[in-house]
């Protein structure tokens, strides 16, 4: 009797603990997409052999700068949740040390006030910038949806006389409650010094359990193209395997065998956002077509999968198989699994969950029909903008009448105006017809106003036709209308060069009052200083 009741208690227990997760599961919210937020940063304070921007020969120039381009407003508008279809999970990374920038914390926490999840990965030096983070996500009530992912460069901390700093943060962060994980790129010195490594981790990390990748190497693309090791793959993965085990070999070979070449979802369930220059695109190795992030708010979200077009070899970023993107064909891990790792013991559930989603459950499968509809779509943009490649070398003096003529073909197709390939394409015809004397030809391009006065190239380049013409107030127009706008591709011609050739119409039309007061806008611009001086001369 007694074993029968001990056997019904365990029973008992075990449906009680099945409740409990079933209820927490309820209480999680639906993920619709996942996003990889890059950020410019000014350099990192660490200098890593193994990071893929050391082996791009990426200058490390520290200084204070702004991260942003555009205004926080419209950035938490842009990243609404009414906008990207419900809550997402946003990763923010930037090409350096991302903390750096001093509005990246503005940023994270823009996000986050829009109800998003969001990964900060930060290198665990830049205490001032982390206690600021703390600080505010903790008075704007948004921590629950923050996650810390500290990468720990042990050697580069060592060296540097920074490992007290970094433990301090690691644990200012745990102190607060607030969810983080600690992960490590493991170089060939790593290896040989686990023991010192793991010691650290237990001493002063409170036995943190290591996440642990493999360093990459790069090509000059920046496309993967092995490890960065001394040995060979099999050999180097099962030298980090055996010092630190939470490197799953097994999933890494999962994700080498994966047949990506299916129909993949990224692109649409996942994309990859420039916060700073608003460009977005499909995913790491696929760029794909590139739209504008921050333009255009009011109009639906561009987002096109990459479906059976990816140009990686295999999924080396993992995120079709962690995030379901390639449905039915990837051996997708279930929350349970991973709550159960121990490098996850300081992430809380919520966060765990989001971070790993199943995609599928919240997005719609492609029919068949709209599956052949996206690839012949797909095939269509790649044409285009093979072309388009092709005609930025024939942007040249000697060639600009070849140039002209190509790109007057391919103005002709039926193409989305918000696509970043033909805005570039546009203004550059623009400028070859300038060049050429094509002046009057040149005003046919007023009839892209209406979709195009949004980019700050295409409002500059119609001022310069419009002035070329005698068009004095559609030139003035037209360039304070550039002037508005948070970023350019070319630059300068949202802000100097804009400003510039408004003192030279104001000077021509013997306003020189209103003249000098757009030369001085310029600032450090020579000729606008050059034609202060003859003005005051």
């Amino acid at each position: 009797m007694l074993y029968v009741q001990q056997k019904d208690n365990r029973r008992l227990e075990k449906a009680t603990e099945i409740n409990t997760l079933l209820k927490e599961r309820l209480n999680m919210e639906q993920i619709v997409k996942m996003i990889n937020g890059v950020i410019h940063t000014s350099g990192c304070t660490l200098s890593c052999e193994y990071c893929y921007l050391a082996q791009a020969n990426y200058k490390n120039e520290i200084g204070i700068k702004k991260a942003l381009q555009y205004p926080l407003d419209v950035v938490r508008q842009a990243c609404s949740k009414e906008r990207l279809g419900g809550t997402c999970f946003i990763q923010i990374i930037g090409d350096g040390e991302t903390l750096l920038p001093e509005d990246a914390v503005d940023l994270i926490c823009a996000i986050l006030q829009e109800g998003h999840y969001v990964q900060v990965i930060n290198n665990g030096t830049l205490t001032k910038r982390i206690r600021e983070l703390v600080e505010r996500v903790e008075k704007e009530h948004v921590s629950d949806h923050l996650l810390m992912s500290f990468s720990l460069h042990f050697l580069e901390l060592e060296k540097r006389n920074l490992l007290d700093t970094y433990a301090a943060n690691v644990n200012y962060v745990r102190e607060k409650g607030i969810s983080y994980r600690v992960s490590l790129v493991c170089g060939d010195d790593y290896i040989d010094a686990a023991e010192r490594i793991h010691q650290f981790c237990k001493t002063n990390l409170g036995g943190v359990h290591l996440e642990s990748t493999r360093a990459r190497k790069d090509d000059k693309t920046g496309n993967a193209v092995g490890v960065f090791s001394k040995y060979d793959k099999e050999i180097y993965c099962k030298k980090v395997e055996k010092e630190f085990p939470s490197l799953n070999l097994k999933q890494i070979e999962e994700y080498e065998r994966l047949d990506n070449h299916q129909f993949c979802y990224a692109g649409q369930w996942y994309f990859q956002v420039d916060f700073t220059t608003g460009t977005y695109w499909q995913c790491l190795r696929n760029a794909g077509p590139k739209y504008n992030f921050f333009e255009k708010l009011n109009e639906k979200l561009i987002l096109e999968p990459v479906g059976m077009g990816c140009k990686a070899s295999f999924c080396w970023c993992g995120w079709a198989p962690k995030l379901n993107l390639i449905p039915g064909k990837c051996n997708y891990v279930a929350l349970d699994e991973r709550i159960n790792a121990p490098e996850n013991k300081f992430i809380e559930k919520n966060i765990l969950h989001a971070g790993f989603y199943d995609l599928a459950k919240t997005n719609e499968e492609y029919t068949e029909e709209e599956k052949e509809e996206s690839t012949r779509k797909r095939i269509e943009l790649e044409y285009f903008a093979c072309q388009v490649d092709l005609l930025r070398f024939d942007f040249k003096e000697e060639k600009y009448d070849q140039f002209i003529e190509q790109a007057e073909k391919l103005l002709e197709t039926d193409l989305n105006p918000r696509l970043l390939d033909v805005v570039w394409l546009v203004v550059r015809y623009g400028y070859a017809l300038i060049r050429t004397g094509k002046l009057e030809r040149a005003l046919d391009l007023a009839s892209c106003w209406d979709d195009l006065e949004y980019n700050a190239d295409y409002c500059y380049i119609m001022g310069l036709i419009y002035m070329k013409n005698g068009m004095i107030e559609k030139a003035v127009t037209a360039f304070l209308e550039a002037t508005q706008k948070n970023f350019a591709m070319d630059k300068g011609v949202n802000d100097y060069l804009a400003y510039f050739n408004l003192g030279v119409v104001y000077e021509c039309i013997g306003q020189n009052d209103m003249a000098e007061q757009y030369y001085m806008k310029c600032e450090n611009y020579e000729p606008a200083k050059q034609r202060l001086k003859e003005m005051n001369a």
